[in-house]
């Protein structure tokens, strides 16, 4: 099979006419079963996804079988654009996660208490866990639609029927306002060039879109990255998602 693509959890290869078959590797198998349900659920709430054609077995490491999407990924679209242009993709990524957000699929899991148990997990300052715990109860706004949770540039392909949303293992149900602050600490540290723009431009018209001022998105932005720390971190990089779990950097204002 030809390969098209790979990242940490699986392969993408090609597969038959119109297709791909995205591989669990072998220390990540079993994920494409929980992926295929999802992708069934999101695509009949009309969610724009690749549609799912069931799971296969290939020497023991199971897949799903997706719809093929020929075209570039919107990072790649983005790296190309001038100014106007960046601002305009950023509008349409910003829509395009809030309708997201504002759709409700039955049998998520819920957001916040994963958030909740990754801070205690993963923040060692007894006095910043606290304070960040008591933070997270008032910012639940009862909000429980799509979150995609890894909603980014690079997952996001731009199709010749339009966007196409995919990797969704990371999907909850949630607050709106937590989607979109995790998609500024997933990538808060590319503040430069066209990306730079994009994210601005992300953080401007995502708060205008929801009503959402600077003072509840930076703390939402605190507790995702307090959170992110859980996905074991080293070095420089946990060293930076600590400074913003506390409140010391802040993130494309």
């Amino acid at each position: 099979m030809e390969l098209l693509a790979e990242g940490r959890t699986a392969e993408v290869f090609a597969y038959g006419v119109g297709r791909v078959l995205k591989l669990d590797r072998p220390e990540w198998n079993g994920l494409s079963v929980f992926e295929e349900g999802v992708l069934t659920a999101l695509a009949e709430a009309g969610l724009p996804v690749a549609r799912s054609h069931g799971t296969v077995t290939v020497d023991g490491r199971g897949g799903v079988v997706l719809d093929r999407v020929d075209g570039p990924s919107l990072l790649q679209v983005v790296t190309c654009a001038g100014p106007e242009e960046v601002d305009r993709l950023a509008g349409q990524f910003v829509a395009l996660q809030l309708r997201c957000n504002r759709t409700t699929v039955a049998g998520l899991p819920d957001l916040l208490p994963r958030l909740h148990s990754e801070i205690e997990a993963s923040i060692p300052d007894g006095g910043l866990r606290t304070d960040l715990l008591a933070l997270l109860d008032p910012l639940d706004d009862g909000g429980r639609g799509v979150c995609h949770f890894d909603f980014h540039p690079s997952n996001v392909l731009v199709g010749p029927d339009g966007w196409i949303v995919i990797d969704w293992l990371t999907v909850a149900s949630g607050p709106s306002d937590a989607d979109l602050a995790r998609t500024l600490v997933l990538w808060g540290q590319r503040s430069t060039g066209s990306l730079g723009r994009f994210l601005r431009a992300v953080r401007r018209e995502g708060q205008a879109q929801r009503g959402l001022g600077n003072d509840r998105l930076d703390a939402w932005v605190r507790i995702v990255a307090a959170a992110r720390v859980a996905e074991g971190f080293e070095g420089e990089e946990r060293a930076w998602l600590l400074r913003v779990a506390d409140g010391l950097e802040r993130l494309f204002a």
